[in-house]
């Protein structure tokens, strides 16, 4: 059994609005060259593109690598080896697509911007563009031969695009689709959308969860926490595969343990990933003193948070652009982050 083995460099595909060009996974950095990639997975060696997989794995946590490894081995019903060996043999094929349709978005999180998201410009009084992917690409894929399918936004509960891509998928009579819908969790399903979703036997709700209560009102500002806690109910009726994907950033680490504590006690599978841009933002630029009171707050998570909290080093200029950043978004949402997050630290910055 090869252990360095990954499907989404030979099965994956990226499609969007915003990518020039297809790419096979998300987690590797712009511009990898993926056949080397491949070449590493082959000769049983780590490649350094997958660094952000090998990392989270290093820290005992759950990887992009292992979810897909475990998914499309289950829904492609074939050995893992198997899989392998088609791929090595070169009879793999994009069944494993991530789709950006457009950046409509209700959301103008901490760490986003004006192009990934339509609140953000609009916000900022720039000229919203709705950008969509082509309906010519839409066209372009056989539906019925996808294993996986991830829709990503914007918010894709808000696209009605993914929803008559999802009518595809129904029209090829391809319900047993592993289908994974990345949500901030805002918004409410029509009786029409509960509809299609429901006919899916292998159905994900994936939230976008950053922290609790308040803290996720900040960050993912201005949605509504008791809004997602209802809706994450209303989610569990068409499906009972809920998880969440956490960013963890330096607004939100000294708060690791509540935030994993929450999805322990609701049975959500998560996985946490920390901010790399903007990299001001990174759990890493927090100074020294800061960084021993979160290590502090997180006891039975130290480990974690200490592997988090080593993405990088303090830098006085980055962290003064932090603390900028956090001034001139209050402004813009007229809010203080003093009231969401009330430790000392955070304060101080409002």
């Amino acid at each position: 059994m090869n252990n360095y083995f990954c499907v989404l460099p030979f099965y994956g595909v990226e499609i969007g609005h915003n990518i020039s060009k297809n790419i096979h996974c998300c987690e590797l950095p712009a511009g990898t060259d993926i056949k080397k990639v491949q070449e590493s997975i082959v000769a049983q060696q780590r490649s350094p593109s997958c660094y952000r997989c090998w990392q989270l794995e290093d820290q005992g946590l759950t990887s992009s690598r292992k979810l897909h490894n475990q998914s499309f081995d289950f829904y492609l019903n074939r050995d893992l080896e198997k899989i392998e060996q088609d791929a090595i043999n070169h009879l793999n094929q994009p069944q494993i697509i991530k789709i950006h349709t457009s950046n409509l978005c209700n959301g103008t999180c901490v760490t986003c911007n004006s192009i990934l998201s339509s609140a953000w410009a609009s916000l900022e009084n720039k000229q919203i563009n709705y950008n969509k992917i082509s309906t010519k690409l839409i066209e372009s894929i056989n539906w019925a031969d996808v294993k996986q399918l991830t829709f990503v936004g914007g918010e894709p509960l808000l696209e009605k695009l993914n929803f008559e891509i999802l009518n595809l998928l129904l029209d090829s009579g391809n319900t047993s689709c592993f289908i994974s819908i990345v949500t901030n969790g805002s918004c409410a399903l029509t009786p029409g959308q509960f509809e299609t979703l429901s006919q899916f036997t292998n159905l994900n709700i994936c939230l976008s969860i950053d922290g609790v209560g308040p803290r996720f009102e900040y960050i993912r500002y201005p949605l509504s926490w008791d809004l997602l806690c209802e809706n994450l109910e209303k989610f569990r009726k068409i499906t009972s595969n809920i998880s969440v994907n956490a960013t963890i950033s330096n607004l939100n680490i000294f708060y690791y343990s509540e935030l994993i504590e929450f999805f322990n006690a609701h049975q959500l599978n998560y996985m946490c990933r920390h901010v790399e841009f903007p990299l001001y933002f990174s759990p890493g630029n927090l100074p020294d003193a800061f960084k021993q009171q979160v290590l502090e707050n997180n006891p039975q998570y130290h480990d974690q948070v200490k592997s988090f909290l080593g993405t990088g080093h303090y830098s006085a200029s980055l962290f003064a652009k932090f603390c900028q950043e956090i001034r001139r978004q209050d402004n813009l949402k007229k809010i203080s982050i003093s009231d969401y997050l009330p430790l000392d630290f955070y304060q101080n910055l409002a």
